[in-house]
């Protein structure tokens, strides 16, 4: 077996075999997305203005005294036009009057706890089934990289008309599998990829870190909101003051310092939003260290935008859209792939024991 067959066996073979977890995981992404598209369509009745330093620190200081088991705050963006007091799986948006607008939950919507966690680990947390998502994603990518390479080889082929099925016959199947799948090559790939990478954080989450570095900040008053607020604007004039959230500890643990985290949106054009981040501590009013995301080493850009890539987390809408159009895609040229494949190898099989027992 000479390099092509080979790669075209683990093409059929094993793209056929991780079909089946990869339409679980791409149908689960499709609703997943849409509920996202519609949750960022409801302004919630509000338009956006924008907070003063005063009015984000009187409501950082009422929300977090007010909602304790919420970890995060969030002001109005031109995106999302309203107050946001936030933890994992639940909402509050609140108007620029702090009034409860919404509570939402991660389990209101019907279904959709079911189907998050079907997309995550295939509902087996016992058995390790999100490492098994990992891998066949892995493998997905892998599968992705050579259907690349085997259209490369015949890409004289290449006809637009054929990118939709004009009938049922396997024909019709695989040439609009091949165009279809050039078209999301590339975002289906980066999806398998930083879904494999999710699942194994330490393999990336290191390049996150920078060295600390000798740099005096100006110091604010101790346990005020508003000077602290003030003093971290005022070190990064031209970005926008977007969230603050506290220090993450495990479930009944108490943090031994308030180092909050303070998070700036540079402009509105950034895809990554929410990226550059100082942390401040309240009780001493010092800041601990404050990282643009542009100031990052290459490796540390890269590496923050993994999740982001993946499911859309501090990314604009449109990607939110197209991301979920790639996984509509998906869906259709597995299934494509899985019918012709599943006619070439095992019907044939059947005709052929079906004419040895009528001989």
């Amino acid at each position: 077996m000479n390099a092509v067959a080979a790669l075209k066996w683990f093409h059929n073979w094993v793209g056929f075999f991780i079909s089946i977890t990869m339409l679980i995981v791409l149908t689960t992404g499709v609703y997943l997305g849409s509920v996202d598209m519609f949750k960022r369509l409801d302004d919630k009745g509000q338009q956006y203005a924008p907070l003063s330093i005063e009015q984000k620190a009187h409501t950082v200081e009422t929300l977090f005294e007010r909602y304790p088991e919420m970890s995060t705050v969030r002001f109005p963006t031109e995106h999302t036009p309203y107050i946001q007091a936030a933890t994992r799986g639940k909402t509050i948006a609140l108007d620029s009057e702090l009034n409860e607008l919404s509570v939402s939950a991660f389990g209101d919507i019907p279904g959709y706890r079911t189907v998050f966690w079907l997309h995550r680990n295939f509902l087996l947390e016992d058995f390790g089934g999100k490492y098994i998502n990992a891998w066949a994603s892995l493998l997905g990518g892998a599968v992705t990289l050579i259907g690349i390479y085997l259209w490369w080889r015949v890409r004289k082929g290449f006809r637009l008309k054929q990118s939709i099925p004009t009938n049922t016959r396997s024909s019709s199947l695989v040439k609009s599998h091949i165009q279809l799948g050039l078209f999301i090559s590339v975002p289906l790939f980066i999806l398998c990829i930083s879904g494999f990478l999710i699942t194994y954080k330490s393999l990336w989450t290191g390049a996150l870190k920078q060295p600390m570095a000798e740099i005096s900040y100006p110091v604010s008053q101790a346990s005020n909101w508003q000077s602290q607020l003030q003093t971290a604007q005022e070190l990064w004039p031209e970005s926008n003051l977007v969230a603050i959230s506290k220090p993450r500890v495990k479930k009944g643990e108490t943090p031994t310092e308030l180092n909050y985290s303070i998070r700036f949106d540079s402009h509105n054009d950034v895809w990554l939003r929410e990226a550059d981040r100082m942390t401040m501590s309240f009780e001493q009013g010092m800041i601990k260290d404050a990282l643009k995301h542009s100031d990052r080493t290459l490796s540390g850009q890269v590496a923050a935008f993994v999740r982001p890539l993946h499911d859309a987390l501090n990314m604009p809408l449109s990607y939110v859209i197209f991301i979920t159009s790639v996984s509509v895609v998906g869906c259709m040229i597995l299934l494509f792939s899985a019918v012709t494949f599943y006619r070439r190898i095992f019907a044939k099989k059947t005709k052929r024991v079906n004419k040895h027992a009528t001989a």
